[in-house]
């Protein structure tokens, strides 16, 4: 049998599950039990390396991601409904602190440049959620 006719039989086989479950056990079985062994032995190496090298939840590195400013800008997408003004809002914290919670600027602090010192002292995203309130109030519910 040629190549080409090999090709075409190949195209016309009706490729279901049960057939390729048949050619990935033959594959499989192709084999050595050596080479399954070294394989075997690879994979847990390197889950073993993977579990030597990850952080702890509590670590200062996660809650460095926690606090980056992709995420805050994700939370305060989701916590704000509309999308046009969850974009004005990502507009206006980085025009007053470029997304740097701990950022100053004379007597005002945070992502929102509140002027309070309670306000410096919460979690990022509690200043979110503080500035979403405060625009609230000032400047009632838009639609």
């Amino acid at each position: 049998m040629s190549k080409l006719s090999r090709i075409s039989q190949f195209h016309t086989l009706r490729l279901d599950s049960v057939i390729m479950l048949r050619g990935l056990a033959r594959a499989a079985s192709r084999f050595s039990s050596q080479a399954k062994r070294i394989g075997g032995r690879s994979m847990l190496l390197a889950f073993a390396a993977l579990a030597l090298t990850s952080t702890p939840a509590n670590s200062s590195e996660s809650k460095m991601w926690i606090n980056h400013p992709m995420n805050l800008k994700l939370y305060a997408i989701n916590v704000i409904d509309n999308w046009d003004q969850a974009m004005c809002f990502i507009e206006v914290i980085h025009r007053e602190s470029s997304w740097n919670y701990k950022a100053k600027n004379g007597s005002h602090y945070g992502l929102g440049q509140m002027r309070s010192t309670w306000y410096r002292d919460l979690q990022p995203r509690q200043q979110i959620d503080v500035i979403i309130d405060y625009y609230l109030h000032r400047y009632g519910r838009q639609a």
